[in-house]
């Protein structure tokens, strides 16, 4: 089983009516929560941790993480507000913009207590990322998870920078690569590291994380360029599938999803496991999450595809 472990919001999308007047969607969101539906979809046992709201929002979020097949155990229901973000599709990177509204929100207050005192032996893979890395008391919290977890179940990270939730680069930057110690599997864009280690080249970046970190395997994205796996002996690049973007929503979340539904069915659950994929291994996890991002991104908001969906 796999655990995901972050924040849970509502995006609001931008869309047109039937007229062409522009108007906003509301869709369950938050990088983590994608990743869960995501896997969830694809019929691969998995949980989620999060602090959700007892609102209408929230009550819309537990509902879908249930209708998609995610355990919610360890959902705590908290007396807070849903955190919304909305999203602009028109920036020059395709990726989009979020502006964020949500103070002292329901999934920004995870405080230890709310964490379980053990997991179940059946959960081999923890997914951390994102918001609920930067913001506290959840921010911390999390960090604690992945500390006590690390040394016994695989840990897989996506930062997925939202540069407007950061408010220093260089104590963000710190922090990280503490995370980098504890951390097994990195997913990461190529803008996501560019921010975080600028001026300097990208694979030179991910040659160092490999060399003086836990990390094992690196999974970049770089939108319609495709995406390569990076371990220690091993550099594997998969173009993009041509496809039509509705928008980019979730796309990062589903093709990390896609990246642990394989290694999951492959038994691929520890770092050494993951240090030892052969090159065939991993062009085949990059051309099933290149899959998966590629039909999230024919559709509006995070709507990943069922396993039925799909012929591969």
């Amino acid at each position: 089983m796999i655990l995901c472990c972050g924040e849970a919001l509502i995006d609001f999308v931008p869309m047109k009516d039937e007229t062409g007047k522009p108007l906003y969607q509301p869709c369950p969101g938050g990088s983590p929560f994608n990743t869960a539906i995501a896997l969830g979809r694809l019929k691969v046992p998995t949980s989620f941790l999060c602090g959700l709201s007892n609102d209408f929002f929230g009550s819309m979020l537990l509902r879908h993480l249930q209708q998609s097949g995610v355990r919610t155990e360890w959902v705590s229901r908290l007396e807070r507000d849903t955190t919304l973000a909305f999203v602009s599709a028109d920036t020059a990177d395709g990726e989009g913009e979020y502006a964020f509204y949500g103070r002292e929100t329901a999934d920004r207050s995870l405080e230890p207590v709310h964490l379980p005192d053990q997991l179940p032996e059946e959960i081999k893979i923890l997914q951390f990322g994102s918001v609920s890395l930067v913001l506290e008391p959840t921010a911390s919290t999390m960090e604690l998870l992945m500390q006590k977890e690390s040394e016994n179940r695989l840990v897989s990270l996506d930062p997925n920078i939202r540069p407007g939730l950061i408010p220093d680069q260089d104590v963000f930057r710190v922090r990280f690569e503490n995370w980098l110690e504890h951390t097994d599997l990195l997913k990461a864009s190529i803008t996501d590291l560019e921010w975080i280690f600028p001026g300097s080249e990208i694979f030179s970046i991910v040659d160092r994380i490999l060399d003086t970190k836990k990390v094992n395997l690196v999974m970049l994205t770089s939108g319609e360029k495709g995406s390569w796996a990076c371990s220690a002996n091993q550099r594997v690049h998969v173009q993009a599938q041509p496809v039509e973007v509705k928008d980019a929503v979730g796309a990062g979340d589903s093709f990390h999803a896609g990246v642990l539904c394989r290694l999951s069915e492959m038994g691929v659950l520890d770092s050494v496991a993951l240090s030892e994929l052969k090159e065939r291994d991993l062009k085949d996890c990059l051309e099933f999450a290149n899959l998966i991002a590629a039909i999230t991104c024919k559709r509006s908001g995070a709507d990943s595809p069922t396993r039925e969906e799909l012929n591969f």
